[in-house]
């Protein structure tokens, strides 16, 4: 539990555990399983500490799930952060982790968390979007949309977090259609 000390400041109660749906409901079928496994075994790699080591530091792992196109809570991700922390207490590094760990566990919450993780719907996406949208334009502005998302929420987004996700959203003239965005946002071919 050290290297969770180190990473987060948020330690997970069995009741936490049991509010978030746990991470031990039934097992999916073998051949979802299988493709989910797969999946995280890839982004793993790409996370490395070492190239070939097989090893990920736990720093990483937020990120990681995230890539794999799914949404989770902070206590969600940190659910999964204490159970690749219980695994590795034993070992001697202190914050690196083996793939091997990560594929199993991280599968395991994917496949059992999917329906309170997936990425949120076109319509839920341009609900939040139009809440900035107060004259009905159909566009936001990039640099107030950047203010929010770094000062609100569970876990802003530091300023490069922003930056590249807006990059990718924004026009020539500083604005964000949000029509068009919320559509790459929910419909970006990404399944668990």
């Amino acid at each position: 539990l050290l290297c969770v000390a180190e990473t987060h400041t948020h330690s997970v109660s069995v009741q936490e555990i049991q509010e978030a749906g746990g991470l031990c409901a039934p097992m999916a079928s073998a051949e979802r399983l299988e493709k989910a496994k797969q999946r995280v075994r890839a982004a793993a790699i790409l996370f490395e500490h070492k190239e070939g080591s097989r090893l990920v530091d736990i720093k990483d792992v937020a990120v990681l799930v995230r890539s794999l196109g799914v949404n989770p809570s902070g206590i969600q991700i940190n659910l999964v952060l204490d159970q690749l922390a219980h695994v590795n207490a034993t070992s001697d590094m202190s914050s690196l982790l083996k793939i091997d760990d990560i594929e199993q566990i991280v599968t395991q919450f994917l496949v059992t968390q999917e329906l309170t993780v997936l990425r949120d719907d076109y319509h839920q996406l341009l609900r939040a979007f139009r809440a900035f949208d107060t004259e009905g334009k159909g566009w936001v502005e990039a640099e107030a949309m950047k203010m929010v998302m770094c000062s609100r929420g569970e876990e802003p987004f530091t300023e490069e977090e922003a930056n590249k996700m807006l990059h990718f959203a924004t026009d020539d003239n500083g604005r964000i259609y949000y029509e068009d965005y919320g559509t790459k946002l929910a419909t970006d071919g990404r399944t668990i």
